[in-house]
């Protein structure tokens, strides 16, 4: 376990025990944003907005395209964007709608939707962060042009175990793979060069784990990504950035991140440094957040959490069916 404890606390004045989270890449799924998009202006302007910026029509790919053109990076960190951002705004616009709203604790997601937190915490503009996005994606998707890398799910084993797999999986620098996100303590997810990666899951399969190849052609979070991370860190300078309006915790330390300079710091360092998820949620439930709404497709966050402690409420706001989409299924003491 890390030690996530900083010297900062999440002030809890005039906000309630909530936290807002959103996904990342692997999210993703056909027809994503669809039922959003038809009950919500400010989800359909949204999507017009992104489309205007990325010269692409994502509410076409996002609601018609198969699971295989999801899954190009190019394609899939713009949408997933678009589409957190899309349901954000749609809950603010129907919570106002009843005269209510919520007033989150803390922001938080988990790799690209780390990005989304900042929109929404309003650190940085969605104009801004698709862009960056844009070249983002450019980055991970040019590095897989000529080396095949891939990530992988590690079910049944402790980070430990994995750690010792990679190791002994990685014959060089050319041939690597490591550990990328924590997020849960038997679900490990690893990245990596493709040969090295079909080692590793071997090696784990033969320790009885199971495992599970995701639906991403990229290799997050490995020291793979130097150089991107660094040409990166150079894009990030020409884009501003200001103090969130409240904090979000780091994929890497599970600090709070409260200032300009630490957001920017974080997305710096993000490409080439692991998510330690458990450590997230942990760190928000030490300092008080009981509910959590994930904000985004899919609910692979929410149910996370809930594995994560029994004690947490946790939500997706794409698992809402009934009228108001998508507010349904926040809990009512979340909406004030």
């Amino acid at each position: 376990m890390r030690n996530t404890r900083d010297k900062h606390a999440i002030a809890t004045s005039n906000t309630d025990p909530t936290a807002l989270l959103f996904p990342g890449q692997g999210s993703q799924a056909p027809g994503m944003g669809k039922l959003v998009y038809k009950h919500s202006k400010a989800a359909r302007l949204t999507y017009e907005e992104a489309s205007d910026l990325t010269g692409i029509d994502l509410a076409k790919i996002c609601f018609d395209a198969d699971a295989d053109e999801l899954s190009e990076t190019r394609i899939t960190q713009p949408a997933v964007l678009a589409t957190s951002v899309a349901f954000l705004r749609a809950m603010r616009e129907k919570l106002a709608e009843v005269g209510e709203h919520v007033r989150p604790r803390v922001f938080g997601g988990h790799s690209l939707g780390m990005f989304s937190a900042a929109v929404a915490a309003e650190a940085i503009s969605f104009r801004d962060t698709m862009l960056v996005i844009l070249e983002r994606a450019r980055l991970m998707s040019e590095f897989n042009v000529n080396r095949p890398v891939g990530m992988a799910s590690i079910l049944g084993l402790d980070c430990d175990a994995v750690e010792q797999i990679c190791e002994h999986a990685t014959t060089s620098s050319d041939n690597r793979v490591d550990v990328a996100n924590h997020n849960l303590d038997s679900q490990i997810v690893i990245s990596g060069d493709v040969s090295a990666l079909e080692r590793a899951m071997e090696s784990a399969a033969n320790l009885g784990a199971r495992t599970i190849r995701l639906k991403v052609k990229v290799s997050s979070h490995t020291p793979l990504h130097d150089d991107q991370a660094k040409e990166f860190a150079q894009i990030m300078r020409e884009f501003t950035i200001t103090a969130p309006t409240r904090p979000i915790v780091s994929n890497i330390t599970s600090c709070l991140l409260e200032t300009a300079d630490e957001i920017r710091h974080e997305f710096e360092q993000q490409l080439r440094s692991p998510v330690y998820w458990t450590d997230n949620v942990n760190r928000m439930k030490r300092d008080g957040v009981d509910t959590y709404i994930e904000v985004g497709p899919g609910h692979v966050l929410s149910r996370m959490v809930k594995r994560i402690s029994a004690q947490l409420t946790a939500v997706s706001l794409d698992d809402a069916r009934e009228e108001p989409i998508p507010i349904s299924v926040i809990p009512q003491a979340s909406a004030r």
